[in-house]
């Protein structure tokens, strides 16, 4: 079940909870670190007044809330996800790639993430995270 939060809490969870620097917050949400600090405080008045910056700061607020508290299993099959759909990577060769079976990855696209060995899961993670990184010029901005 996931909670639906403000910005103000999710951005409080992230500064407090999770120990999320002002600084990177600021850049990551180009907003400067006092509407940060504001908004995390509860004022969300000094947030932007046009409606689609502040949807901008929302959702990405969000999903650094969201990726802090999400399992990470389920994170790790999303991103895959995203490779084998969107950028049409097939399965073989992320496996190649990573240096695991093909079933490995399969298993982590299952719904819900099949158990896999942590090793193994390791070297999907960063396989993925670095052609996530490599590709990311080819997706829509968020």
């Amino acid at each position: 079940m996931i909670k639906t939060k403000n910005i103000s809490e999710m951005l409080t969870s992230l500064i407090e909870e999770y120990r999320f620097n002002k600084n990177t917050l600021s850049k990551y949400l180009e907003i400067t670190e006092e509407t940060v600090d504001g908004v995390a405080k509860g004022n969300v008045e000094c947030l932007p007044d046009d409606p689609a910056l502040r949807l901008k700061i929302l959702s990405k607020a969000g999903f650094l809330y969201f990726g802090a508290i999400e399992d990470k299993d389920r994170q790790l099959s999303s991103f895959l996800e995203v490779l084998v759909s969107y950028h049409g990577i097939s399965k073989l060769t992320i496996a190649k790639m990573a240096g695991v079976e093909e079933k490995d990855i399969d298993r982590l696209l299952a719904n819900p993430p099949e158990k896999v060995e942590i090793e193994v899961k390791y070297k999907i993670a960063v396989t993925v995270m670095e052609l996530r990184y490599l590709l990311k010029d080819c997706e829509p901005p968020v």
